[in-house]
């Protein structure tokens, strides 16, 4: 499986060796047989206007794995303008995010 689509997204063959570095098989596969999935989530965010998604992707890509519901309501919980703020100053802070709406 590649993950060559990610290209479009801003990042590069060395951030697709990281990101293969640092997660497990699984996941690795499942970014491959959810491409589909995985841009759709992209495309969200990059449309929300965080303007760094590639560092969140490059560094959380599992929780572009979400069903396309459940990350579009992980920004619903949010304020907008407060979201990209955060996020754009750390990415690790839309984990914490993710981890908030799962928990509450």
């Amino acid at each position: 499986m590649a993950l060559e689509y990610l290209y479009n997204f801003g990042l590069d063959s060395r951030d697709v060796e990281e990101i293969a570095e640092y997660i497990d098989e699984e996941v690795y596969t499942e970014l491959g047989l959810f491409e589909g999935l995985v841009i759709e989530n992209i495309r969200y965010m990059k449309d929300f206007g965080v303007s760094n998604y590639a560092q969140v992707v490059l560094k959380f890509p599992d929780i572009f794995l979400r069903d396309a519901e459940s990350f579009k309501n992980i920004f619903s919980k949010f304020d907008h303008d407060d979201l990209i703020q955060k996020v754009e100053k750390n990415p690790a802070v839309f984990k914490k995010m993710v981890e908030f709406v799962d928990n509450n």
